[in-house]
């Protein structure tokens, strides 16, 4: 376990049952192809996140209205709209930033805040009251050293041996603990736990387990409040884990279609990235295909200019297609 003061937890018997139950569960996205979902599912998830997570900071907006700014994202006014613009933009800036750099940090808090706190982007300078879902702060936080000590934070939890599942939540609490930032610590603290997690397993990069949080809104708050007095994070890391198992299986228990050929190309080649491949590594991605609809899919995508094709029959290779430069970079098919 790592331990810095506010990073100490117990582990229970219940974090390693979760951790288990969660595992088998990304190994069953991950063969039934989940992790990339249809764009409207991945809509859908997005603004179940964004609207989730505002509520949990007490923006209570409904989801039709989240769904009509994430479809159309021009601000129009107010400062709701542009809690849900910031929170979209922020999650659509997580693939480009590291998660274990203060700097990316920073910039995602810049993005999320813009516009709602006038320091936007920076640590905090000054002491700020600890309150959890109660008028009654329990303790104040100081900025003594606060940059060193969102430094050490990231640092422990890139370097831990742990799981990454457990020390994600680590962080999670870790900079809820500090507030290294005037507003906002809740939604970065929720929205870095994603970062971490996505960077091993993309089906983070959209799964809603801030909606799961929000069902259970009071035990969140309670679970933070306990760990902070307790100086041990470990309730806090299984109720977390319960959530992300919670997602988990209602993502799987969702009725998913089998995809199309165009869309079985599209789910191949992202995970590819752009190397070369044959017919096999194709069948061997979807084990549920024939060889006759693998062959027939290969052929339509190089029909359709999406692949190039070098060799004949068994002996083809397969890539991407490069398409013409745009500002003097090849873009890919």
């Amino acid at each position: 376990m790592i331990d810095s003061g506010y990073t100490f937890y117990t582990l229970q018997s219940r974090m390693l049952h979760l951790l288990a139950s969660i595992h088998h569960r990304l190994g069953e996205v991950q063969a039934r192809h989940l992790q990339h979902p249809e764009p409207e599912l991945e809509r859908a998830y997005r603004v179940s996140a964004v609207q989730a997570t505002l509520a949990l900071e007490g923006t209570m907006l409904g989801t039709l209205p989240v769904a009509e700014l994430v479809d159309r994202p021009l601000h129009t006014g107010g400062q709701v709209s542009l809690e849900v613009l910031n929170t979209h933009h922020a999650m659509d800036l997580l693939p480009e930033l590291d998660p274990f750099t203060a700097a990316d940090l920073r910039r995602a808090h810049g993005t999320l805040m813009h516009g709602l706190a006038l320091d936007a982007g920076h640590y905090r300078t000054g002491p700020m009251d600890v309150v959890y879902g109660e008028p009654e702060p329990i303790r104040v936080a100081d900025a003594v050293h606060l940059p060193v000590q969102v430094d050490e934070l990231l640092y422990l939890v890139e370097n831990d041996e742990m799981p990454t599942l457990i020390t994600s939540c680590v962080l999670h609490f870790g900079l809820v603990y500090l507030r290294p930032f005037t507003a906002g610590n809740g939604r970065m603290a929720r929205l870095w736990q994603r970062q971490v997690l996505m960077r091993q397993w993309p089906v983070f990069a959209f799964l809603p387990v801030e909606a799961f949080i929000q069902r259970t809104e009071p035990a969140y708050y309670a679970a933070l409040a306990y760990a902070d007095r307790q100086g041990d994070c470990g309730g806090f890391i299984r109720y977390m884990m319960e959530r992300i198992d919670e997602a988990l299986a209602e993502l799987l228990a969702t009725p998913h279609p089998r995809p199309a050929a165009n869309d079985r190309i599209a789910i191949f080649l992202k995970e590819q990235g752009g190397k070369v491949f044959r017919r096999q590594d194709y069948m061997r991605f979807f084990p549920e295909l024939s060889g006759v609809s693998a062959t027939r899919d290969l052929s339509q995508a190089v029909n359709e200019g999406r692949l190039e094709r070098r060799g004949e029959k068994r002996n083809a290779n397969y890539r991407m297609s490069v398409v013409p430069e745009r500002n003097g970079v090849p873009q890919r098919a």
